[in-house]
């Protein structure tokens, strides 16, 4: 893995309370969602990724090119997580990373690689889709990790404020589907869905059964 590969950032330590139960741990295709997040950064060459979870992490995933890291400052919301994943990413020597949170059942490579093909000299290449930003499922340069942890000791608790000081690189949907790629496999831009409570979890899961992730780039 060369110098300038992009890791992944994958934030595993939310609370979900929406959900009643951990998120990364609930079931997807032969793993969990975790395992799948995980398994596709990989398939978009990022390397290492790093998991940021709560206290008592590491949660059990596939130990190669995988950094656990602990955050251990509960309640200070996603903008922590941020900081935390982006500094270890900056540790293991990569310039450049991609974040999501661990409740995207529809991510797939050819996503992740247009996000971070798009940053090009920004600081965030950040997707604006379905009428809302996509903190959580960007690219973003990993010095922005000590940006990020100066911003939480003045009180700062969310990426706005992050993006507020940055060089920040707005992706539309027609700048996503112009790829050829993500077009055919992700025409609605789905990979962003997130999974909140029960309901959306089963939803997800009975659209999986109706067409396969390995459908999809």
């Amino acid at each position: 893995m060369s110098d300038t590969t992009a890791a992944a950032v994958v934030l595993a330590g939310g609370r979900s309370s929406r959900m009643g139960r951990d998120k990364a741990l609930l079931s997807w295709a032969d793993g969990t969602l975790l395992d799948h997040v995980v398994a596709v950064a990989r398939r978009a060459g990022c390397g290492p990724v790093v998991v940021v979870g709560a206290a008592g992490f590491p949660r059990p995933v596939d130990g190669e090119g995988v950094l656990a890291v602990t955050d251990d400052e509960p309640g200070r919301g996603p903008l922590q997580g941020i900081a935390t994943g982006l500094t270890a990413a900056a540790g293991a020597g990569r310039a450049t990373a991609f974040l999501c949170s661990v409740d995207l059942p529809r991510l797939h490579p050819a996503y992740v690689g247009a996000v971070l093909a798009a940053l090009g000299d920004a600081e965030v290449a950040l997707p604006v889709l379905h009428g809302h930003r996509q903190p959580l499922a960007a690219a973003y340069r990993t010095t922005l990790g000590p940006r990020a942890t100066g911003l939480l000791a003045a009180g700062a608790r969310r990426p706005a404020e992050l993006f507020a000081v940055s060089e920040v690189r707005e992706i539309t949907a027609d700048d996503l589907l112009a790829d050829p790629v993500v077009r055919a496999a992700d025409p609605g831009l789905r990979a962003v869905a997130d999974v909140d409570t029960p309901e959306e979890y089963a939803a997800a899961v009975a659209r999986e059964r109706e067409e396969p992730d390995d459908a999809r780039a």
